[in-house]
C-alpha cells in the first residue's frame, strides 16, 4: 500500500499532470464526519514561487477566481504556503483536458462530433459569461478576462462535464512573463488579435476569439493558425485569417460555420459583443440540428476514449491507504490576504459613489450648507448619489465610457423615480415673457420694432 503525504490538512496522492508552470495533484481530505473527498492540488514550480511579484499578482488573481461559483468553473478552495512551496487547491473534476481528450479520439479513429462540440464550447462559454460579468461583494465588476482560453485549460469530465481552471494564474503569469516590447509569451496560437498586438486593455472579447479558436480545433481537428517559429505565429495571430472550415471539414453545418466565423473576427465590432451571445449561438444551432441533445452523449463518448484510463484511475486510488500522519503546517493565503488589495492590484476600480465621495470629502466638510444639522457635514448631497442617476436616460455612447454605470447593477428599489428634465416641467409662471428682438433695417421706423432695447435717436445727415 502507498501512503499519502500531508500538506496542510491534504493528503497527497498521484500526480496526474504537469505542465509550465505547475504540477497537478490528486489529494484527499477529510471533514468532520471523517467523509473523504478528492480536490487537485497545483504545486507551482520553483522558478515561479521564488518571484515575490508572481507570488504576490498570484494571490490577488486567485483571491478573485475564488469569488466565482458556476457549474462551468472549477472552484478555487485554498491557496497554500507550506514548506514545501505552493499549491493551489480546487475543484476535483474526474475527466480529462481537452488538449489530450481531442488527440485521444483522434488516435481512437473516434475524433470529438460536430454537436459534441459545439455542446461542449457552449458550456465553457457560459462560464466566460459568468467571469466576464461577475462583481466584487460591494457590486464593483470584477472585469476577469482569462487571457489563456486554451484545450489544456479546459476540464472534460467522464460524465459529460465541462469546467474552465486556471482564471488567476493566466493573468500573473503575464504579469511576469511580458517582454520589454510588450509581446506576451504563452499560448499563441489562442490569443486575439489584440492581444497578440500586446494590448494591456484586454476585454470578454478576447475571451470570444479564443473560445472561437478551440471550437475551430474541435472542428477541423487542426489549430486554426501555425507558423514555423512563435514570431511568425505572432503575425498569423495578428492578421486572424484561418482557412475557412467548410475548405477543411465539409460534413460542418454552414450555420456553425458562421458561428465560428463570427466568434473569430479580427475586428471587434463584427465579432460577438460578448461571451454570452455566443452561447446563445451555439444553443441555437443546437437546437435546430439536433434538438434531443443531451449531455449524456458526451459523456459517452468520453467513457468510450478513456475506458483504460478510467480503470486504471480507480485503482490508483485504492492503493492509497488511509495517514494517520499529523496535519502538516500551512498557511492559506486566500484568507490572510486583503480583497481590497487584491482588487487594487487587478485593477478593480472603486465604486462610483466612492470616488465621489473621497474626491469631494474636503469640499463637503469645508462648505456645509447653512440650514443643515453640523452633524452631517460630511454627508454627501443627494445629487452626488449613484442611485440618483437613471440610467435609461443616459446615453449609450456615456454608459459605454463610464463602464461600471450599468442598471442590472442598480437596486431598482432603492432607486428613487425621478422623471427626465422637458421643457413642460417648468413653471410657465414663474418664467417672464421676453419678446424676441427683431433687427430692423436702418430705414425702418424704430417705433415698430418689438425689441424691449431701448433705440439712440438717429444723428443727423450732413448736408451734401
Amino acid at each position: 500500500m502507498k501512503r499519502a503525504r500531508p500538506v496542510g490538512k491534504y493528503h497527497l496522492l498521484d500526480r496526474v499532470g504537469s505542465g509550465g508552470m505547475a504540477e497537478v495533484y490528486r489529494a484527499r481530505v477529510r471533514d468532520a464526519d471523517c467523509n473523504e473527498t478528492l480536490v487537485a492540488m497545483k504545486r507551482v514550480l520553483g522558478m515561479y514561487s521564488d518571484d515575490p511579484s508572481f507570488v504576490k499578482m498570484l494571490v490577488a488573481e486567485y483571491q478573485l477566481s475564488a469569488l466565482l461559483e458556476h457549474p462551468n468553473i472549477a472552484r478555487i478552495f485554498e491557496l497554500l504556503r507550506t514548506d514545501d512551496g505552493y499549491y493551489i487547491v480546487m475543484e476535483h473534476v474526474d475527466g480529462k483536458d481537452l488538449r489530450s481528450t481531442l488527440q485521444r479520439g483522434v488516435e481512437c479513429g473516434r475524433p470529438v462530433d460536430v454537436f459534441d462540440a459545439a455542446y461542449l464550447m457552449a458550456r465553457a462559454v457560459d462560464g466566460l459569461d459568468h467571469a466576464h460579468t461577475a462583481v466584487a461583494p460591494d457590486g464593483r465588476p470584477l472585469q476577469l478576462v482569462h487571457r489563456d482560453f486554451s484545450p489544456s485549460n479546459i476540464l472534460v469530465g467522464y460524465d459529460g462535464s465541462v469546467k474552465i481552471i486556471d482564471f488567476g494564474i493566466a493573468k500573473a503569469n503575464v504579469q511576469r512573463d511580458r517582454t520589454a516590447v510588450g509581446i506576451i509569451k504563452g499560448k499563441v496560437r489562442y490569443m486575439s488579435p489584440e492581444q497578440a498586438n500586446g494590448d494591456n486593455a484586454l476585454t470578454g472579447q478576447s475571451d470570444v476569439f479564443s473560445a472561437g479558436s478551440v471550437l475551430y480545433e474541435m472542428l477541423t481537428g487542426r489549430a486554426a493558425f501555425s507558423a514555423a517559429s512563435e514570431l511568425e505565429l505572432i503575425y498569423t495571430v495578428r492578421r486572424a485569417q484561418p482557412t475557412p472550415v467548410r475548405e477543411l471539414a465539409p460534413h460542418v453545418p454552414e450555420a456553425l460555420c458562421g458561428i465560428v466565423e463570427r466568434a473569430m473576427a479580427r475586428g471587434r465590432g463584427e465579432r460577438f459583443p460578448d461571451a454570452a451571445t455566443f452561447r446563445e449561438a451555439l444553443v441555437t444551432f443546437l437546437r435546430a440540428f439536433m434538438p434531443g441533445y443531451r449531455r449524456t452523449r458526451l459523456a459517452n463518448w468520453m467513457k468510450t476514449i478513456w475506458a483504460p484510463e478510467i480503470e486504471a484511475e480507480i485503482n490508483t486510488l485504492m492503493e492509497f491507504a488511509g495517514s494517520d500522519d499529523p496535519v502538516a503546517a500551512s498557511e492559506n493565503l486566500l484568507e490572510s490576504a486583503s480583497l481590497e488589495q487584491s482588487l487594487q492590484a487587478a485593477g478593480v476600480r472603486a465604486p462610483v459613489d466612492d470616488l465621489f465621495a473621497s474626491h469631494f470629502a474636503d469640499m463637503f466638510e469645508a462648505m456645509p450648507d447653512p440650514g443643515d444639522d453640523v452633524s452631517n457635514r460630511n454627508t454627501v448631497p443627494p445629487a452626488m448619489e449613484l442611485g440618483e442617476f437613471d440610467v435609461a436616460t443616459v446615453p449609450e455612447s456615456r454608459q459605454s465610457r463610464l463602464g461600471i454605470l450599468r442598471s442590472d447593477h442598480l437596486d431598482a428599489a432603492t432607486v428613487p423615480e425621478r422623471p427626465a428634465l422637458r421643457v413642460d416641467h417648468l413653471d410657465a409662471v414663474t418664467v417672464p415673457e421676453r419678446p424676441a428682438v427683431h433687427i430692423h433695417d436702418e430705414g425702418e421706423n424704430p417705433d415698430r420694432t418689438t425689441s424691449p432695447l431701448k433705440r439712440s435717436p438717429p444723428r443727423a445727415r450732413k448736408p451734401r
